[in-house]
């Protein structure tokens, strides 16, 4: 595992502060982030390439901070590969055994192991010059694996393969990280990478770890305003939450938000200024009245519709923007155009306060 205890760096004038992160044994772990927000630098500092002004680094219980990147028994693919240009793919991967003194039958046949696993044995032979994005990625995810690493750092590593070539090497990888048991950290742009690869998502804003859990954690309930919008929750509204009537005995109560040209009903656990969170699906549209229990009925209108194949994304004036998200089939099905006047249904369950 990886345990990272108020880690301080300092590069140039930039800043990682009190960085705490904890990724579990045999686990996924992505870092999503702003560009310029760090996450290369945290990268750096666990990989032993970047020197701490804070904090501890712990890799299978045991501290590192004090060791050289050599000693800390990972693997590490960088943006750009750095694949040896004059060396052959089959030289590439067996770079790092042999850096381990290793040779004989077993070096063969991980290298051969390796290449199977990642469709590249027919390229073996071949000089790394001339392969296309996808497969030197591929060469430089063997090389790194070649020496058995307990852990594999990747930095953005499909951001230079095409969006085909991407979806087929993040299923290989999700593939042979189940099958290698390698605790993995990796930083990407794609939250689609964080979605399906990822057991543990970490959002880094301005040097600093802003929220950290799962995928549906991070991107279902976001904790700030900050990561509703960079994680693309959906609505964020300001505004300020009032009091109307207690509901039980615990935390909660009854409210009711008020935020520019618009009021709801809400479940809340404190009164005054706030955020309302509200995702594209979880507002159901009809184009008369709306048979279900939710409490928050609002009217409004059709500005335009943007189809993403199966997935239509219907923007809507309330007095303010807002986007809902329907099926394809049932944006034919409603017939909906510009400029049609629409119902908004949204439970108070379904709208999140931060």
């Amino acid at each position: 595992m990886i345990r990272l205890e108020g880690l301080q760096v300092q590069v140039g004038s930039f800043e990682l502060r009190d960085i705490n992160l904890q990724v579990p044994q045999g686990g996924y772990a992505l870092i999503i982030g702003p560009t310029g927000s760090g996450k290369t630098t945290l990268l750096e500092a666990v990989a032993g390439n970047a020197r701490l002004r804070a904090g501890r680094i712990y890799m299978h219980g045991v501290e590192v901070t004090a060791l050289p990147p050599e000693q800390r028994g990972l693997g590490f693919v960088y943006q750009q590969y750095h694949l040896f240009p004059h060396l052959s793919v089959r030289e590439n991967i067996a770079y790092g055994i042999r850096r381990q003194g290793r040779n004989g039958r077993g070096f063969r046949e991980r290298v051969e192991e390796l290449a199977g696993m990642l469709a590249i044995t027919p390229l073996l032979d071949r000089p790394v010059r001339g392969l296309s994005g996808g497969e030197q990625q591929r060469v430089a995810l063997a090389r790194a694996l070649a020496p058995k690493p307990s852990i594999l750092l990747l930095d953005e590593p499909f951001a230079a393969v095409d969006p085909a070539s991407r979806q087929v090497l993040r299923r290989e990888l999700r593939e042979l990280h189940q099958r290698e048991g390698i605790t993995t950290l990796q930083v990407t742009h794609d939250f689609d990478e964080a979605l399906r690869l990822g057991d543990v998502v970490a959002v880094l804003a301005e040097g600093r770890v802003v929220q950290s859990g799962t995928p549906e954690q991070v991107f279902r309930y976001p904790n700030s305003a900050f990561v509703a919008r960079f994680v693309g929750s959906g609505n964020v509204i300001a505004g300020v939450v009032e009091r109307t009537e207690p509901d039980g005995p615990g935390r909660t109560f009854r409210g009711r938000f008020r935020g520019e040209h618009l009021t709801l009903d809400v479940v809340a656990e404190r009164e005054g200024s706030i955020h309302a969170v509200i995702r594209p699906e979880d507002i159901v549209l009809s184009r008369t009245s709306h048979p279900d229990s939710a409490r928050n009925h609002i009217e409004g209108m059709v500005a335009r519709l943007e189809r993403l194949g199966p997935i239509t994304q219907v923007h809507l004036d309330v007095g303010r923007p807002l986007i809902a998200s329907v099926t394809t089939a049932s944006a034919e099905e409603m017939d909906l155009r510009s400029g049609m006047r629409v119902i908004l249904a949204v439970k108070t369950t379904a709208i999140l306060l931060v």
